[in-house]
């Protein structure tokens, strides 16, 4: 439990430290949401490769993976899969058919109704989602640079060599 903690605070220091450009993390996220709603396999190992290829925020990508994979989980049996039901249902067919009877096309199994539902309800809230995320961090992390780099507080403990010493342990 402690190595998680240990490691979520260093991911979120080094995302607020990075360079990373704003649009950068909320592309991450929105993908990381996209491979978290999806069923594992090869879909969300295209996801992943993708992910790899834009060059975005990889560490924000893992954490929406990970945080859209338990929602994904409880809400599995009562919202995705009757939303890849009523999307395939809804969607012309002949597309459907020749896509999952090609052969490399059909391992991505998007005739499934849970792939189905994790990519429309993707869908829905992809655009939200990165429009908050880019609005939401870039306003977070100027905030944070300037109140923790003008902070009396923060200059006064970076002398103390107790802090100095936590600093290395949980940011490194």
């Amino acid at each position: 439990m402690w190595l998680i903690l240990l490691k979520f605070t260093r991911w979120v220091y080094q995302t607020l430290n990075d360079e990373a450009r704003p649009w950068q993390v909320a592309l991450g996220v929105t993908l990381g949401a996209l491979a978290g709603l999806l069923p594992l396999g090869l879909g969300t190992l295209c996801v992943f490769t993708a992910i790899l290829l834009i060059n975005v925020n990889f560490g924000s990508a893992c954490f929406a993976f990970v945080v859209f994979r338990l929602i994904a989980f409880a809400l599995q049996v009562h919202v995705v899969r009757p939303m890849g039901v009523a999307a395939l249902d809804m969607a012309p067919q002949g597309p459907i058919i020749a896509a999952a009877s090609t052969p490399i096309v059909a391992w991505l199994r998007l005739d499934y109704h849970d792939v189905a539902g994790a990519i429309a309800i993707w869908a829905i809230i992809a655009i939200p989602l990165f429009i908050f995320l880019l609005a939401t961090w870039a306003r977070f992390q100027a905030w944070m640079n300037k109140r923790l780099k003008n902070s009396r507080t923060m200059k006064w403990l970076s002398r103390v060599w107790l802090f100095r010493g936590l600093k290395y342990v949980f940011i490194g």
